[in-house]
């Protein structure tokens, strides 16, 4: 058994499947507008559950295959984080425990930062992806001398 799951985690057509799935639920997640009918909020529900329980068979396969070394890779571990954040929320509303509001948003959200999954195959925005984290020190360092100029003006301003 432990040989086949190896079989299908290693297998282009799984991966590939896998990325067609996290840019599929980014655009299902993405709609969203005012006054939206229930039919579509019930659909796209619906939807995400099917998502849901895709990367869910995803961790699961991948942790029989990989075992312990699951757990050694930041996306694998990043994944498993997302997947049981969304099954403790979905378990929490339907036995009406409380609501999730800001953590479903989270959750939201970090489901969408699957998509940087695909800085792993596209070499290029790997590099402007690479070249972004490596500016951002200096982005923070500029952002507070130009807070700090905009704290002074602000005194001078108010004598």
């Amino acid at each position: 058994m432990r040989d086949l799951m190896i079989k299908v985690q290693e297998h282009w057509i799984f991966d590939s499947f896998i990325m067609f799935c996290i840019i599929a639920n980014t655009f299902i997640l993405m709609l969203k507008w005012y006054a939206m009918p229930n039919s579509v909020i019930d659909g796209i529900t619906k939807i995400n559950y099917g998502f849901m329980a895709i990367f869910t068979i995803e961790a699961v396969i991948k942790l029989f295959a990989l075992r312990k070394n699951y757990f050694k890779t930041a996306w694998n571990i990043f994944d498993f984080t997302v997947v049981i954040g969304t099954l403790v929320i979905l378990v929490v509303g339907f036995l009406n425990l409380g609501e999730f509001g800001i953590q479903s948003t989270i959750l939201r959200s970090l489901r969408i930062g699957r998509v940087m999954r695909l800085l792993r195959r596209l070499k290029k925005l790997q590099i402007i992806f690479n070249t972004l984290m490596e500016a951002l020190p200096s982005m923070g360092s500029l952002g507070m001398l130009l807070l700090l100029l905009m704290f002074m003006y602000a005194i001078i301003g108010m004598s």
